[in-house]
């Protein structure tokens, strides 16, 4: 059964959602093949390593900046939800608020790694660059290099758990969870609700016209 055209709008996500989701899972990917396939990457196409860690530090700094808006922007959109948070909600919100968390800790803790072996993360575009969390120090990059992976490894788990979770939505239980993230869905959302709104505006400035007329009868 399909939710009404009221109910799609206030379950949708919004604008700014489906556009941070979506830019987090592009440089998301871009990270992970820059990252686990970069000897590869070097071997095959000639590509010098310098290159492809630019890529991947570059795409785990702008990484860390939207998942920081992200959190922001879901939990203040959490909060005014109010009585429609159940259970499910929570759960969802858990393992949302999880792999922003991963996010954040890897994205840091490689930041010190870069830090760790004596060198900047560049800012891109310009001749600036991230301050320095750490000074050089060989035995803190052993350390910190372990924990950037257990850290991703951690991230892969949630990030399964999240599809899994998304694709059941889809295919078993045959709600709108995962349709509302695209943008098409967002906007046949606004194209039918749109419409409604009017109607009722015309109806309600019907009635009260109806009574005007009446009162001078």
């Amino acid at each position: 059964m399909h939710s009404p055209p009221a109910a799609l709008a206030t379950q949708a996500y919004t604008t700014s959602q489906i556009a941070l989701h979506w830019l987090s899972v592009s440089l998301m990917g871009i990270l992970i093949l820059a990252g686990e396939l970069r000897h590869v990457l070097t071997a095959q196409t000639g590509v010098s390593m310098r290159s492809v860690m630019i890529v991947h530090i570059g795409c785990g700094m702008a990484l860390l900046v939207v998942t920081m808006v992200r959190t922001v922007v879901r939990i203040t959109r959490r909060r005014a939800a109010g009585a429609d948070f159940c259970m499910q909600d929570a759960c969802a919100h858990a393992v949302h608020l999880s792999i922003y968390a991963f996010i954040f800790a890897s994205c840091m803790v490689g930041w010190v790694v870069v830090n760790a072996k004596g060198l900047a993360v560049p800012l891109p575009f310009t001749n600036l660059e991230f301050p320095r969390l750490v000074a050089a120090d060989p035995a803190l990059v052993v350390t910190t290099v372990w924990m950037h992976d257990m850290l991703t490894w951690g991230l892969y788990g949630l990030l399964a758990l999240h599809i899994v979770a998304a694709l059941a939505h889809h295919f078993i239980v045959r709600d709108d969870t995962l349709a509302r993230m695209a943008w098409r869905r967002r906007q046949r959302s606004h194209a039918v609700v749109v419409p409604v709104r009017a109607a009722r505006n015309r109806a309600a400035a019907s009635r009260s016209t109806a009574g005007v007329h009446f009162s001078k009868n």
